[in-house]
Parts: C-alpha cells; sequence; structure tokens
C-alpha cells in the first residue's frame, strides 16, 4: 500500500476510537458550535481543557458542581448562603398516570398531562413521558412537581412548547423534572421549525411563579425556558436549574419584572433579560449566584430596539468559569448593574 494510503486508514481508525470514547462526540459538536458564534478560543482555556478531560475520563464535569433542590453549583459565601429551595406544597395531587398517562418514553402522553394539570396540583411518578404536544396552564397556584426518576422527552421538531402558561395568572410552580429534548448536537437554525421548540414559556402576566430544581438540554427553541408578552409577568422564581446545550438562552426574559434568577447551572448556553423592544417591561430583576461553564454567558440586559433600558436590573455575585459578560445595552438603552462577579477565563462585552 501506499505511505498515504497507509496514513488514512491509520487516521480513520483513531478518529473512529475517539468519537467512542464517552464525552468526546458532544465536545467536538459543542467546539463546533463555538466556531459557529465566532467564540471557539473561550473553548480553549485551560479551565475549559481541564473540564473537558474530566467529561472524557469520568463522563460528567467533576470540578463543576450541580444544580437542583439541594445542590448549589456556587460555593456557600456570605453573598450566596442559600444551599437549597424548599419548592411549594402539594394540594391533593393526582398523577397523569390517574389520567392514561403511561410513562414508557414512547407513549405520547400529552392529553393525559393536561387533564391532570386541568384536575388540580400534579404529582408525577419515575417514568420517561413523552411529550409531543403543548400543555397548556391557565389556573392559578397550580404546582407541578417530579419525583425522583422522571424525565419529560420530546422526540419532534416543531414550533411547540411543552408546557405553555397563560396569563392573567399567578403562584403557579414547576419543580424537580428533567426536560430532554432532540436536538443533541445543538443546531441553531430559525428558518427551519424549532425556533419554539421551548420547554417551559409563560405568556403575559403570568406573576410569581416558580421554576425550581429542573434540568433541561437538547432542544431546537431559543430559550428553554422564556417569559414572553407586552407585559411578561412579575414576581418569577427561577433558581436551582441546570441548562445545558442550548441553542441560545437557557433562561429568557422578556417583558418580565421583579424576577429572581439564583442558583442555575448554565453550560454552554446564555441567561438574562432580552426585549424586543423599548416598548415591553424590564427593571427589577436580580441575576445572582448563578455559575456558567463552557462558554456560558450573563446579561442583565442586551437587544432590544428603540432605547430599552435596563439599568434597574442587577447581576451580581455570579462565576463564569469561560464565555463572556455582555454588559454593553443596545444602541441608546441603558446598561444593568454589574457587582462582584468572579470572570475566570472569561470576556466582557
Amino acid at each position: 500500500m501506499r505511505k498515504p494510503i497507509v496514513i488514512g486508514v491509520l487516521l480513520v481508525g483513531v478518529a473512529a476510537v475517539v468519537v467512542g470514547i464517552p464525552g468526546v462526540t458532544r465536545q467536538v459538536q459543542t467546539a463546533y458550535a463555538a466556531w459557529q458564534d465566532g467564540r471557539i478560543q473561550d473553548h480553549l482555556s485551560t479551565g475549559n481543557f481541564r473540564r473537558w478531560w474530566h467529561k472524557i475520563r469520568y463522563g460528567r464535569d467533576e470540578s463543576v458542581p450541580s444544580a437542583s433542590l439541594n445542590s448549589s453549583p456556587v460555593p456557600p459565601t456570605a453573598s450566596c448562603p442559600q444551599t437549597s429551595f424548599t419548592p411549594p406544597k402539594l394540594i391533593d395531587p393526582r398523577s397523569p398516570k390517574d389520567f392514561g398517562a403511561k410513562g414508557n418514553g414512547t407513549t405520547d402522553d400529552t392529553r393525559a398531562f393536561q387533564a391532570a394539570v386541568d384536575a388540580g396540583d400534579v404529582l408525577i411518578p419515575a417514568g420517561t413521558y413523552l411529550l409531543n404536544h403543548t400543555v397548556v396552564v391557565t389556573a392559578s397556584n397550580r404546582h407541578i412537581q417530579c419525583e425522583p426518576g422522571v424525565t419529560l422527552r420530546k422526540t419532534v421538531r416543531a414550533d411547540s412548547n411543552m408546557f405553555n402558561y397563560e396569563g392573567p395568572s399567578t403562584g403557579n410552580s414547576l419543580v424537580g423534572c428533567n426536560f430532554v429534548g432532540a436536538n443533541p448536537t445543538r443546531v441553531r437554525d430559525w428558518e427551519n421549525p424549532g425556533h419554539y421548540d421551548i420547554p417551559v414559556q409563560t405568556n403575559g402576566a403570568v406573576d410569581n411563579f416558580v421554576l425550581a430544581g429542573n434540568s433541561f438540554r437538547d432542544f431546537f427553541g431559543q430559550s428553554m425556558f422564556q417569559t414572553e408578552g407586552q407585559g411578561g409577568g412579575t414576581g418569577a422564581v427561577l433558581v436551582f436549574n441546570s441548562f445545558a446545550n442550548c441553542p441560545l438562552y437557557g433562561i429568557a426574559l422578556v417583558g418580565s419584572v421583579n424576577g429572581r434568577i439564583a442558583y442555575n447551572l448554565a453550560d454552554n448556553c446564555r441567561m438574562g433579560p432580552e426585549n424586543n423592544d423599548a416598548t415591553q417591561d424590564s427593571g427589577g430583576n436580580i441575576l445572582e449566584c448563578n455559575r456558567m461553564v463552557n462558554g456560558g454567558n450573563i446579561t442583565g440586559g442586551s437587544n432590544g430596539e428603540g432605547g430599552v433600558d435596563y439599568s434597574r436590573n442587577i447581576v451580581r455575585h455570579n462565576v463564569l468559569d469561560g464565555g463572556y459578560m455582555q454588559i454593553s445595552p443596545p444602541e441608546r438603552g441603558k446598561a444593568a448593574r454589574y457587582i462582584d462577579n468572579t470572570c475566570n477565563d472569561c470576556e466582557t462585552e
């Protein structure tokens, strides 16, 4: 055989072996996504190489704490003392299985979930539930909670959310669930269906909404959680959630005020307010004690036409391991306040 052919065969063999190592494929996909964003340098730091090696060797990043109801992603300090979150109490909860849900990962359980939500509070037992359509919540003080071992999965690429909370409503919560979509390679393509493939969205005046202890990954949509509307609600509490492999946002606050976004872990995801224009509300939002890794980034307000005023939002005590912090406001807009954030191998814009 000719020498170039031999070398080519060896390279193909090595590539096949390497791709078979747990974690390598996802890291290649992540680096490619960073290159698409024009941020490949964010992924070439010493810290990111160390995290990459942990993921390959151990199947997870042992250097980064997780975020869950009983686990903070940042070390406890005087500025970030909270280490757990107690969810709202369920009142006479029903199970989706009472309404025909299978929880086998293949039968679409959307109708059963809708019936359970319409009946009252919901406690979801262990299982994998396929939700390829939208569950709509219009009531107030409706609490949904997952027991350990629950996965809520979507297997289609479509412009349909998994959970829509409609305003006016108040006091709803969604706690302790594992959301998994159908986009493991982090495709970002707003020209095709999937732009609004968002796991959880609130529409209009959905006030005092609680999202806590959930994990989200692999959706096509522009965000994993999003508020929406001219007045996108007040008093949201978004805490102790994990977001991974986002095409853009983990949390996007659109037209929302007086929210608390805290103790969340964003792995290769963005977090913060982004209004469409200056007519939407923004202000009083506090983003604190969050951790951004693997190119994740945070902002107190970016983008928006007509001079959006983000000056009443506060970004403080967050930890960025790689990625960047966007502090510049949109054209003719006003910037949020940034206080005592830790930036390791990261940039500001």
